[in-house]
């Protein structure tokens, strides 16, 4: 008896068909095999993988909050599954410890890093947003006032150093994946400027502004550049690639070399007058100087994770953009995530400074 050439491609392609249906339509979780496995711990960065297998009802349960989770993270905390249900994938579930669904983990740095589980019955996607962001190893620098700026300079000078001027307490979600992803090329610092006074006394504006800033500071040099492109994370990671592998175009440095005589100890661009690359963006030039302790005003901030707020905020901002469950996935019950407030989605989420 012959099979049907489109019942036995249907047969073929049964299992991840399966697995994607664990997953509202549009996800931004990514499922992935073995392969797809590796090639994720590759990479310093902080990523989750959930183990699942179609069958299970807990991952049916769990897979719309996950996904809301999988939404309000990206693309700072990319969320992935493996089906353990496909027998090409058994393998590596052995390997990764799973013996139940579903499974979560996060690998704070990718393959480098012990992976850490999700150990709370709630897998709701506040919890998963609250985890994750909690589980980043950022190495972040808190500066309390703009007196410090200068000794932190100073102590990493060999390197180049990120300054984020943050209208906010807490180090943002974007702030922290970033100084993960370049821990050992650039070093990242954050000084609270709630008001944008602390710009004023930079010489970064003329007048207060409350918006966020980030400052780069080139190796060996106490000047820095104000990056003037959009504070999100996609152009921020792309000009900060640049920054890590040199290929960034400092004005600052290019003008010392042709303005004045490098003193011995003087930084010097290994770029010269190298084109700027396609991935760094336009900068405005702005000297630092010293500032007298008599004119610093203090901008104390406090180190604090996440609270339950923020976390809900976070995910509800994924909701109002969310297309409508598909007929195979149950709605959660026990795992139900916070309540939706409105149908409208804020301008911005998490993925902004």
């Amino acid at each position: 008896m012959l099979i049907p050439r489109t019942l036995t491609l249907t047969c073929l392609f049964m299992p991840w068909l399966a697995s994607a249906a664990l997953f509202p339509a549009k996800t931004e979780v990514k499922v992935i095999d073995a392969k797809g496995f590796k090639k994720v711990m590759d990479h310093n960065v902080t990523s989750v993988v959930a183990f699942v297998a179609p069958w299970c009802g807990y991952c049916q349960r769990m897979a719309p909050e996950y996904s809301k989770a999988a939404e309000a993270l990206a693309p700072m905390v990319p969320l992935f599954a493996v089906d353990c249900d496909q027998a090409s994938n058994k393998p590596l579930c052995s390997e990764q410890g799973v013996q139940g669904f579903p499974t979560v983990k996060v690998y704070p740095r990718g393959g480098r890093s012990k992976p850490q589980s999700f150990d709370s019955p709630e897998r709701t996607a506040t919890n998963f947003f609250h985890w994750a962001s909690r589980s980043i190893p950022h190495a972040v620098k808190r500066l309390d006032s703009v007196s410090e700026i200068s000794g932190w300079t100073n102590e990493n000078a060999a390197q180049p150093r990120a300054l984020l001027l943050s209208s906010t307490k807490d180090i943002p979600l974007i702030w922290k994946a970033l100084g993960n992803k370049y821990k050992h090329a650039i070093s990242f610092g954050i000084l609270q400027d709630k008001s944008g006074k602390q710009a004023v006394k930079l010489g970064v504006e003329d007048t207060p502004t409350k918006d966020s800033k980030v400052l780069i500071h080139p190796p060996g040099s106490q000047q820095f550049v104000r990056y003037e492109g959009p504070l999100k994370y996609k152009p921020l990671n792309k000009y900060l690639g640049s920054v890590a592998d040199g290929t960034a175009d400092f004005p600052i440095l290019r003008e010392q070399s042709e303005d004045s005589p490098v003193a011995p100890d003087a930084p010097v661009s290994t770029n010269g007058d190298a084109t700027r690359s396609e991935s760094a963006t336009s900068s405005t030039v702005t000297p630092i100087s010293s500032v007298s302790s008599a004119h610093i005003e203090e901008a104390r901030a406090t180190e604090g994770a996440l609270d339950q707020k923020e976390a809900d905020e976070a995910v509800k901002a994924t909701e109002g953009s969310a297309n409508a469950k598909p007929s195979s996935v149950p709605e959660a019950t026990a795992a139900a995530g916070p309540d939706v407030e409105g149908d409208s989605r804020p301008d911005h989420t998490r993925d902004e400074l």
